[in-house]
């Protein structure tokens, strides 16, 4: 068992003495002007960092160093396809395949620069000549293959990209929209005149072991429940 340990450890350490070698190697050839080195942890800042901007972006697998080169209009949305994984699941490209087998943690991201949307195609084909990326199938830039989406498709992607402050704010207000429409209940016991103020018809149901529709036909009913329970709104 120890020795097991001991050799993944030493695989696990060569994997990355060579992923941060090649990354070296690579940097000597390109300088990228931002890296997220843990694309599972950094979704939420790839996204933000990356709305409505050109480019050219680099892919490395950490595991077995393969790399891919890409461009967009807008980075972005380009981004949200590769981290929706009904996207991936429907994809026969060989990078999305390999995010699906390996997973975000083991992939690297880099934005090579940040150019003009008129020169997006221009940089990307500079880039897949420099640096021959193994992902690439094919290795014309201006080609298409797997980026067709439809106006809906692309509206879907910009409404999901949210900074995480804009999600806390949404789920706040939701929360707050609720609570709105909640209407307070007052329960009163008429033999033993003992009053009990619940925030919602629902609650109100639990603590007397009934269904929110029967509280409500009660309280409509003006009737009393279990014969006991006297209901009215607050």
């Amino acid at each position: 068992m120890k020795i097991n340990k001991i050799l993944k450890q030493k695989i696990k350490t060569n994997n990355a003495t060579k992923f941060n070698f090649l990354q070296k190697n690579y940097s000597s050839k390109a300088n990228s002007i931002i890296k997220y080195f843990d694309t599972d942890k950094d979704k939420i800042k790839i996204f933000a960092d990356n709305r409505n901007k050109s480019g050219v972006y680099l892919w490395t697998n950490k595991i077995n160093n393969k790399i891919y080169i890409g461009s967009s209009t807008n980075l972005s949305v380009r981004f949200y396809s590769y981290f929706s994984l009904r996207s991936l699941a429907k994809s026969n490209r060989l990078l999305e395949r390999a995010l699906l087998k390996y997973g975000f943690s083991n992939f690297s991201l880099e934005i090579l620069e940040y150019c003009k949307p008129e020169d997006a195609i221009k940089r990307e084909q500079y880039y897949l000549d420099l640096l021959k990326p193994e992902y690439n199938i094919v290795k014309r830039a201006d080609s298409t293959y797997g980026y067709k989406h439809t106006e809906e498709s692309l509206n879907k992607m910009r409404n999901f990209i949210l900074s995480a402050e804009i999600l806390a704010k949404k789920k706040l207000s939701t929360i707050n929209a609720t609570e709105a429409r909640k209407t307070p209940i007052i329960i009163n016991n008429i033999e033993t005149n003992e009053t009990q103020e619940y925030k919602s018809i629902t609650d109100a149901g639990k603590a007397l072991g009934i269904s929110k529709s029967a509280v409500s036909q009660a309280l409509v009913n003006n009737r009393l429940i279990k014969k006991i329970y006297e209901i009215k709104r607050k």
